[in-house]
């Protein structure tokens, strides 16, 4: 197995007198993808904020190798390689597409590479390319989600972590999301995958977690969870 490269232990996410995570431990492992699954409201978006640095963290530690984020301010874990794709995509819609992926560049230390990194986009998404000068607000929610992914990318993650990307997406547009994610990882990319389209998600994770209330109560290989019967049952209609 390839070494984990982000560490998360004993994380705690509260609300008030509502514990949303409650001190939960997982382990993203490099080149690989992992995914975390439940039902909605189970704290799978609130667990992607608080690796961001999005929402504070009762409790837990969060390590990027040997590097503490647990503390860190969210531009600063950008900036050190862990870059999260927002639910509802959260495009700029009066920018153009083009000024949206360089937006995602904005943090990086390394200023040479833009256009190359640039026509990587351009050539994973042609559909971005062709309308690279059109506002992002006139585009659907495929090329919005896609252009979100692209916009991540430009930020040159060492982690890309994913919340909902199949969200309110056509069936056929959810496979080409998710088939542009394989490829992504395939070229070497770790992937954290937040999904309530449990069979999606297990089918290419090579490592998963069930999320419910908050704790987790299964993890294993996606193969492993795909034909768990607590899983099928719950979550795939068998």
């Amino acid at each position: 197995m390839s070494a984990a490269l982000l560490q998360v232990s004993g994380l705690r996410v509260n609300f008030g007198h509502i514990e949303a995570v409650k001190g939960i431990d997982l382990e993203l492992h490099e080149g690989q993808i992992t995914t975390l699954v439940g039902a909605n409201g189970a704290g799978k978006s609130t667990t992607l904020l608080a690796l961001s640095g999005l929402v504070k963290k009762a409790a837990g530690r969060v390590m990027l190798g040997s590097m503490d984020l647990s503390k860190m301010a969210p531009h600063k874990i950008v900036a050190n390689g862990v870059v999260q794709v927002a639910e509802g995509r959260a495009t700029l819609t009066t920018l153009t597409v083009q000024e949206n992926l360089e937006l995602g560049a904005y943090a990086r230390r390394d200023k040479g590479n833009r256009a190359a990194d640039l026509a990587h986009i351009y050539s994973l998404f042609p559909v971005l390319k062709d309308r690279a000068n059109g506002l992002a607000g006139n585009l659907s929610g495929g090329e919005q989600q896609m252009l979100a992914i692209g916009r991540a990318l430009m930020a040159k993650p060492r982690v890309l972590m994913l919340d909902e990307p199949s969200m309110g997406l056509a069936p056929l547009i959810v496979q080409d999301i998710f088939r542009i994610l394989r490829d992504i990882n395939q070229a070497g990319l770790t992937i954290f995958l937040v999904e309530q389209n449990v069979r999606q998600a297990l089918k290419i994770a090579d490592r998963a977690y069930v999320l419910e209330t908050g704790s987790i109560v299964l993890s294993g290989t996606g193969r492993e969870l795909l034909v768990n019967p607590k899983v099928q049952e719950a979550y795939l209609g068998s």
